[in-house]
């Protein structure tokens, strides 16, 4: 079973976010599945991610990320090819219906950018 969030905030400290989901931490065990799945260890995943051994230790045993390493959690989510959702509560986002309400690229000082704003599922 995964921890419940810690101190990100309060609407999450208490294992719910604001639209009352369950959102119980479940990172532990979606990294040891992928290590599994990938036959991978947390030294070749450290490395490659350039994540310290003991951070991916600490998560794997079910510490949760805290203020130093949070930016780790995305760099671990993108090396596994998931989104954060799936990375910190095993949940896959191709269960939201979602609707693109707006899409558009723009240059800025030669940097390419895109903004698509997406309306997700629909308020109760």
């Amino acid at each position: 079973m995964g921890k419940k969030v810690g101190s990100w905030n309060s609407a999450i400290e208490a294992g719910r976010s604001s639209d009352g989901l369950d959102m119980e931490i479940k990172l532990s065990k979606v990294i040891k599945r992928e290590l599994r799945a990938r036959g991978q260890s947390i030294n070749f995943v450290a490395e490659a991610t350039r994540i310290p051994v003991s951070t991916l230790h600490n998560w794997s045993q079910g510490a949760l990320p805290n203020g130093k390493n949070l930016h780790l959690v995305n760099v671990l989510a993108d090396y596994f090819k998931m989104s954060l959702s799936a990375l910190l509560f095993n949940k896959s986002d191709k269960n939201i219906e979602s609707t693109i309400l707006f899409t558009s690229m723009f240059v800025d000082e030669k940097r390419r950018y895109r903004m698509i704003i997406e309306k997700l599922g629909e308020d109760e």
